[in-house]
């Protein structure tokens, strides 16, 4: 990929070039007439061995000063192209030096120069109504999941108690234990959805902005026990290789809510009787699982974004890990290769 400028100038050689081959022979001729015109005035006759002398001169002297004033004019051009084009230019790198810097988490708008050219103060115009438009669309987008959440918590909480009290009702045939069993679980699955929008929310309003140092090393192997459980209701093996003594700067609540989503979207993934391998060093965190089907990688990291259709999570469980790794700078990547989801996290 080439820049707008250096393109051009590449066709000006070009033209230059093809004009400058094209020139010589019409010089050649348009003097060889001259010449031959001032002979036949002034009855001057020549040797054909002289008059080849001549013509090679001719075509010696002309191509020479030809090619010279050809360079001169290139050298001079290219000069005076690149101190025009760059000063021409300057409003529009300034302007893309601006939206390289933005970001829509921060909710700074960006504001432009006014420069002197019709064409690139048109642009900034329309850049700057494109950004402020999606900055007011995103934060209205966050106040609603944020509000939202919030409104839900109560009237969740009291469906969940009005729900419990039923259970407790000795009247219930087994038809209406298992109604309210359903209603129970899908509610358990909208308390979670609830919850972690409530905590996307939460990341993104920058409400986690202390950090401190994190012995991960440690902090792993917890988290690796605590869902020891669960691996073992699922008839799973966790294989650890975990490197002591390894640290990260980050809010310890997020890089457990990482660990965590991590380990469960793992076990949660695995067939039955199968092996997880947990491997931690010093600038990278893998975990694998057995699988079938690789998971859909363009859905993957996205909001309630469908993996796949083996398992039914909220789908909010790797966006929060993205987000997670995106304010840390680190990088979570995913692959399937030979029957295996591997999922990793540079630091």
């Amino acid at each position: 990929m080439s820049k707008l400028l250096n393109r051009s100038l590449k066709k000006f050689i070009v033209y230059a070039a093809l004009v400058l081959v094209f020139s010589i022979p019409v010089y050649y001729f348009a003097i060889s007439m001259l010449l031959q015109y001032e002979f036949d005035e002034h009855n001057i006759t020549l040797t054909p061995e002289a008059g080849r002398e001549d013509r090679y001169l001719i075509i010696g002297a002309v191509t020479l000063l030809t090619v010279l004033f050809f360079i001169l004019l290139l050298i001079g051009f290219i000069l005076l192209n690149r101190r025009v084009s760059g000063k021409l230019w300057q409003p529009f790198y300034r302007s893309l030096g601006q939206i390289k810097q933005f970001s829509l988490d921060r909710q700074e708008t960006v504001v432009f120069e006014e420069p002197d050219i019709e064409e690139f103060a048109e642009l900034n115009r329309s850049l700057h109504k494109l950004i402020t438009g999606n900055i007011a669309a995103y934060t209205q987008q966050k106040e609603f999941a944020d509000n939202a959440s919030h409104e839900l918590q109560t009237p969740l909480a009291i469906i969940q108690s009005k729900l419990d009290l039923l259970l407790q009702t000795r009247s219930l045939t087994d038809e209406q234990y298992n109604i309210i069993e359903d209603a129970n679980k899908a509610l358990a699955r909208v308390t979670r959805i609830n919850k972690n929008l409530l905590l996307l929310t939460k990341i993104e309003n920058s409400q986690f902005m202390d950090k401190e140092e994190i012995d991960l090393s440690a902090l792993l192997t917890s988290t690796v026990n605590l869902f020891s459980g669960f691996s073992e209701s699922r008839q799973l093996t966790v294989q650890t290789h975990i490197r002591p003594n390894v640290k990260v700067e980050g809010n310890r609540i997020l890089v457990e809510i990482l660990l965590n989503n991590l380990l469960t979207n793992a076990i949660r993934y695995s067939p039955a009787n199968a092996a997880i391998a947990v491997r931690l060093s010093e600038k990278e965190l893998m975990i694998t699982n057995a699988g079938a089907v690789g998971l859909k990688q363009e859905q993957l990291f996205k909001r309630f974004g469908g993996t796949s259709s083996e398992s039914p999570g909220t789908g909010l469980g790797l966006a929060l890990v993205q987000q997670i790794c995106n304010r840390y700078g680190w990088r979570v990547i995913y692959s399937f290769d030979q029957s295996l989801h591997v999922f990793s996290v540079e630091f």
